[in-house]
């Protein structure tokens, strides 16, 4: 990112102009009440270099910082919910609720990226609406499976048979996960059809998908629905397996594929990925 002013002679772009080509090259109509909008920062700050990541967490942001760059694109929250206000939010008690007193670290997380001059740019809704989905793509591409792709499916994959132990520990390797990887199913499992499910799964997806393939490798999903429904299919006899490794995980290589895609309309700065990273660790 050093050499970011000299990559192709070309006048400063902005933040805010980086964001309005987003929204042009998209390929889905811009929804703006959509999460899809600057968290943090001033958008008319000169863009110096661009971070992609699923989670702009303390150490994506200061990596960034460290490599140059300016402006972070992330799929998920920076303050940590939907909101993504940079002060705790209230109890549950509703309108009545006094609000959360300052908290260490919503306020360190928001002064550095102040300090820093950082523009933090949410897109997830808009960019999990491209077809072909890029967080398929992104995942598939990781574990090494865009040649097994059943034809007309991208969430559907033809993998040369395994049993659900070789399978779960293929995806550990690929996608780097310590600790957030869960499973369901008997290891001993033949496994050939596979599915992916990045990101958040409701369970309508995992009850149309399980039926057809042997195993589901999915992001996040409720513990009482999607995981209890195929422990269920698994108790009645069914040879199935339900593989999670956590929403970030599941989207980073998606991420990775969108600071591919920004290149593509923004040649000024320096653009590359930056992985959060399983948050989770396995005790021995």
């Amino acid at each position: 990112f050093a050499h970011a002013r000299t990559l192709s002679g070309a006048a400063p772009v902005t933040a805010g102009e980086v964001i309005e080509r987003i929204k042009k090259n998209i390929g889905v109509d811009w929804n703006p009440d959509s999460v899809d909008t600057v968290k943090a920062g001033d958008p008319s700050t000169v863009a110096r270099g661009i971070v992609t990541t699923s989670m702009a967490t303390m150490a994506v942001l200061q990596q960034a910082v460290k490599a140059g760059a300016n402006v972070v694109v992330t799929a998920q929250p920076t303050f940590f919910g939907k909101a993504d206000l940079p002060t705790p939010p209230a109890g549950r008690g509703g309108a009545n609720q006094a609000a959360a007193p300052p908290d260490p670290v919503f306020t360190g997380k928001h002064e550095f990226i102040s300090r820093n001059n950082l523009v933090v740019f949410r897109l997830s809704d808009h960019w999990r609406q491209r077809r072909p989905d890029p967080l398929a793509q992104g995942i598939a591409t990781a574990l090494h499976w865009a040649k097994y792709q059943s034809a007309g499916d991208p969430l559907r994959f033809e993998i040369p048979a395994l049993t659900l132990d070789a399978l779960v520990s293929h995806v550990k390797n690929a996608l780097r996960l310590r600790g957030g990887i869960r499973v369901v199913g008997d290891p001993r499992t033949r496994v050939q059809r596979v599915g992916l499910l990045p990101g958040t799964t409701p369970v309508q997806a995992a009850l149309k998908m399980l039926p057809d393939v042997d195993a589901i490798v999915a992001g996040e999903v409720r513990e009482w629905e999607s995981v209890e429904y195929a422990r269920d299919k698994v108790f009645a006899g069914e040879k199935k397996g339900l593989i999670r490794v956590g929403r970030i995980v599941s989207e980073e290589p998606g991420m990775d594929v969108c600071a591919s895609w920004l290149k593509t309309f923004v040649s000024e700065v320096p653009i590359r990925h930056s992985s959060a990273g399983d948050p989770y660790w396995r005790p021995s």
